[in-house]
């Protein structure tokens, strides 16, 4: 017995014969309705004329192709009146007249073409088992029946889509209170949008971009509404001006970086010259061992000393962190982050203090090297050239912070000292 759910249950259909070939089942039915209806006058019709053999594509039972031979006929038109004398039987559902596909089957066709277009949508139907060319994809789409709705909520949203991306822009126009797509429109000109916003007398709020033509579309076609820029256009205005003064001030930005916001300057709040210069010497002694260490191991040092604080365990540092549990024991078991040694890593951390000192500050990079080469440096001398070009940056950096500092209060100082002048001044005068 042929199971009869596999035909739609909507048609009086039978299933007679059912057989698979690789890939695709056949199926065989006749129609078992009494009758059928003229197209043109609409008179019902139960002479048989003759019988037909048509072939539908269903939905994929399977995995396989559904291929459905029916057994139609055609019918005589008893309306004398009526220039159709024959006609062929026509189906209330599902079959429609020079259809290939059950409507079910191109249904799912159409839900696939407008969510995946032409090409993907042709190539997931052979997977989905209604194997179709791009061409009927989009020839599909182009049927469909899309009502379009006449009133809106009244804040509706406008915008730009391309038809041809650099080419041809048309116009899309939203509703944001429904969020859904109303109507696209051929063009980006004004003329086009302020007719389409005189047959929509309900709307009240327009947001848009800044193009200039939907400004004024908007301010002739709807001189009532109220025009307003959308929050997507906003941050990227906000973004790329934010953007051009950044590149502009670029010179300033690193000024400011290297006299501010360098980590190596313990007191950058002090104003005091003297106590700058004592600090000075305590932070280019740690500036070649902290050089070395990324921001990264950092964090994860300071984060798996935080958590193993509040009690958690090693597995569970090393999830939150992104890390191994070796790498986390080790760092539970330091004190202070100490920088990788590597072969290219050298003892110069124990010669800071030496080459630091005021007596050699009028040597050159070779003196000093060979100088600490007989005191036992391992490295080499590009190395040593590397490390002194790194702390002469941060020399010259907090000489200039301290000459900022200075020139800062020197100012101030000028500026009370004139407005007591001035004071004094005036009550001589009186």
């Amino acid at each position: 017995m042929i199971p009869q759910f596999i035909l739609p249950s909507n048609v009086q259909l039978n299933a007679d014969t059912i057989f698979s070939e690789p890939g695709v089942l056949q199926i065989g039915a006749s129609v078992c309705q009494p009758s059928s209806t003229c197209p043109i006058c609409s008179q019902t019709s139960k002479r048989v004329h003759s019988r037909y053999s048509r072939t539908l594509l269903d939905l994929p039972i399977s995995g396989n192709l559904a291929r459905v031979r029916l057994k139609a006929r055609k019918f005589f038109c008893d309306n004398f009146e009526c220039p159709r004398k024959v006609l062929t039987e026509r189906f209330d559902c599902e079959i429609k007249p020079y259809y290939r596909r059950m409507l079910r089957s191109n249904d799912l066709l159409a839900r696939m073409a407008l969510e995946l277009g032409g090409n993907t949508g042709a190539m997931i139907s052979r997977y989905v088992g209604i194997p179709v060319s791009p061409s009927t994809v989009l020839r599909i789409v182009k049927k469909l029946d899309i009502q379009s709705k006449f009133l809106t909520s009244g804040i509706i949203g406008v915008d730009d889509w391309a038809l041809k991306k650099g080419r041809t822009y048309g116009t899309v126009i939203v509703d944001l209170v429904q969020k859904e797509v109303i109507d696209l429109l051929p063009d980006r000109e004004a003329n086009t949008l302020s007719e389409w916003l005189k047959k929509h007398l309900e709307v009240t709020t327009v947001s848009r971009d800044r193009y200039g033509s939907y400004a004024l579309g908007v301010k002739a076609g709807a001189p009532q509404a109220r025009q307003v820029a959308d929050r997507f256009h906003l941050l990227m205005n906000l973004g790329d001006a934010t953007k051009k003064v950044f590149q502009s001030k670029g010179k300033e930005l690193r000024e400011v970086f290297n006299l501010y916001n360098n980590p190596l300057i313990e007191n950058p709040q002090s104003d005091s010259i003297q106590q700058l210069n004592q600090n000075s010497i305590k932070s280019r002694e740690t500036i070649l061992s902290s050089a070395d260490l990324s921001v990264n191991r950092q964090h994860k040092f300071g984060k798996a000393k935080e958590l193993h604080a509040k009690g958690f365990s090693i597995r569970q540092i090393a999830r939150a962190v992104n890390g191994s549990r070796v790498t986390i024991r080790k760092y539970l078991n330091m004190e202070q982050l100490s920088k990788r040694e590597s072969r290219n890593s050298t003892n110069l951390d124990a010669f800071i203090t030496l080459l630091t000192k005021e007596d050699n500050s009028s040597k050159t990079y070779r003196e000093l090297y060979q100088t600490i080469a007989t005191m036992g440096f391992n490295g080499k001398y590009s190395q040593f050239c590397h490390k002194m070009n790194h702390l002469c940056t941060i020399q010259t950096s907090l000489r200039k912070r301290a000459l900022y500092r200075s020139n800062q209060n020197v100012v101030s100082h000028q500026i009370v000292t004139h407005a007591l002048h001035g004071a004094e001044s005036a009550s001589a005068d009186r």
